[in-house]
């Protein structure tokens, strides 16, 4: 199944209509409430982390419609199209494989905190324990490489061993939407407050902080606060928090529908 169909979205859809289906699916398949699948999560994640980046996503529908034009050729079912989309456009890392011995491909999955904060793990490869500390900022499909750890050559053990190279996925938290370097993150209180301002407690991947929200917000208005995102790896800088002030509309009784009439009325009259 593709991204687009695990998301449950057309392939023209836009970054609204992916964040959204994003947030639907994953509050309802999240294993840390009750019915959640943490299989069907993780697929979810690793769509959404493709489709929300616009360089992932082309590049990602580049290689699909590839397929389209090998089987145009005759390639059955089976056939490896990454391998011959890589041997017809360029891949050149691969002619260094008689030099040295086999690489060694490791998947690292991290919780969003983990990503967040930085994080150390500990590997154990060809017997050897290797413990690698990673600084906050980590993203899924970031690679990091570790020279003369990996397999040692099957002919020759003169030559140089392999390398380990450890690709990360980031399993994402539902509370938080990363785009960027920025997350989302939404907050619901009564339209009054909106209207005339307020202070509220949000949630961050570091805790709760207070958000003042200006007298005359508009509701659906999104807030930035900057340097409360994501962190960019290896650099100390961060991106922005933004965050969405939905509106609650409660029922209100004929003594405050009064109030709302008598504002209304005078706004007529302005």
């Amino acid at each position: 199944m593709g991204y687009y169909e695990t998301l449950g979205v057309e392939q023209t859809a836009t970054q609204e209509e992916i964040k959204k289906a994003y947030r639907k699916l994953s509050k309802q398949y999240h294993p840390d409430i009750n019915g959640g699948d943490d299989v069907q999560f993780k697929q979810i994640a690793e769509a959404y982390e493709t489709l929300s980046d616009e360089q992932k996503r082309q590049m990602y529908d580049a290689r699909n419609s590839s397929h389209s034009f090998f089987n145009s050729f005759g390639y059955q079912n089976g056939t490896d199209f990454s391998s011959l989309f890589d041997q017809m456009f360029g891949n050149s890392y691969q002619r260094n494989t008689q030099q040295k011995g086999q690489d060694v491909r490791v998947d690292m999955h991290i919780s969003f905190g983990e990503a967040f904060t930085g994080t150390s793990k500990t590997f154990e490869l060809n017997g050897e324990k290797i413990q690698l500390h990673f600084k906050p900022g980590l993203k899924s499909g970031q690679k990091f490489r570790i020279h003369g750890k990996g397999q040692p050559h099957p002919y020759n053990q003169t030559l140089p061993k392999g390398d380990v190279i450890i690709t990360v996925s980031v399993i994402q938290d539902s509370r938080f939407i990363l785009q960027g370097d920025d997350i989302w993150i939404e907050t619901t209180i009564p339209w009054w407050d909106i209207m005339i301002g307020t202070s509220v407690n949000v949630m961050t991947p570091e805790g709760p902080i207070t958000l003042k929200i200006p007298a005359n917000t508009q509701p659906g208005k999104t807030l930035r606060v900057q340097d409360k995102g994501f962190p960019v790896y290896g650099t100390g800088q961060r991106g922005s928090l933004l965050c969405r002030v939905n509106p609650w509309y409660p029922e209100l009784n004929e003594e405050q529908l009064e109030y709302i009439k008598k504002i209304k009325h005078t706004n007529n009259g302005n």
